[in-house]
């Protein structure tokens, strides 16, 4: 596994149809909506965010404008 893999991995684990998630609100969701969510992938999802934290020197939720990024709607 490269970076590139682990980057789709954990932007597969902040994205949602209404925007970027919280990674445990999303990771909580999947668990509630299928019954079960890995725990090893859970753990991972975290290291990954954190990795790639440590490599920016940023917060990944400041990176992917968490708070203001929404997709754009298509009719």
């Amino acid at each position: 596994m490269d970076d590139y893999d682990r980057l789709i991995q954990l932007c597969d684990s902040l994205a949602g149809a209404e925007g970027v998630l919280d990674m445990e609100t999303r990771m909580a969701d999947v668990k509630r909506r299928y019954g079960f969510y890995p725990q090893d992938k859970w753990n991972k999802n975290l290291e990954f965010k954190h990795y790639f934290e440590e490599k920016m020197g940023k917060d990944i939720y400041a990176v992917v404008e968490k708070e203001s990024f929404r997709p754009r709607q298509t009719v």
